[in-house]
């Protein structure tokens, strides 16, 4: 995925979206819809599509607090500018804080690296 973008969804009950293949993109922005309510992480791995998920974590020397990659979402949606100095993992999936009442489609925007 170098550019372009890409709609994942997480379903009802869950909290988890599908895997997204990044590599040779960069995440420019993520559209996310109204929600049931909480906040909303990214995980990443380098693996594989079916490889190993973790949160991402910012590191504290490259901004200013350190912590999961957590965007305040709650019930409204939202227009969420990825870090331009963090870069993206190979295949990612979005987290809710909270497993959804209904389907919920993000879409995600990709470009070449800043």
């Amino acid at each position: 995925m170098s550019q372009g973008q890409v709609t994942v969804a997480v379903a009802s009950g869950s909290s988890v979206s599908d895997t997204m293949d990044a590599r040779g993109g960069h995440v420019h922005m993520i559209a996310v819809p109204a929600l049931t309510s909480g906040d909303l992480f990214v995980q990443g791995s380098f693996e594989s599509a079916s490889g190993s998920f973790t949160r991402i974590l910012l590191p504290v020397f490259a901004f200013p607090t350190s912590g999961d990659l957590k965007f305040a979402t709650g019930p409204g949606s939202r227009m969420i500018m990825w870090p331009q100095d963090l870069p993206t993992p190979s295949f990612i999936r979005l987290e809710t804080s909270v497993a959804q009442a209904a389907p919920r489609s993000f879409t995600v925007r990709f470009g070449h690296q800043y």
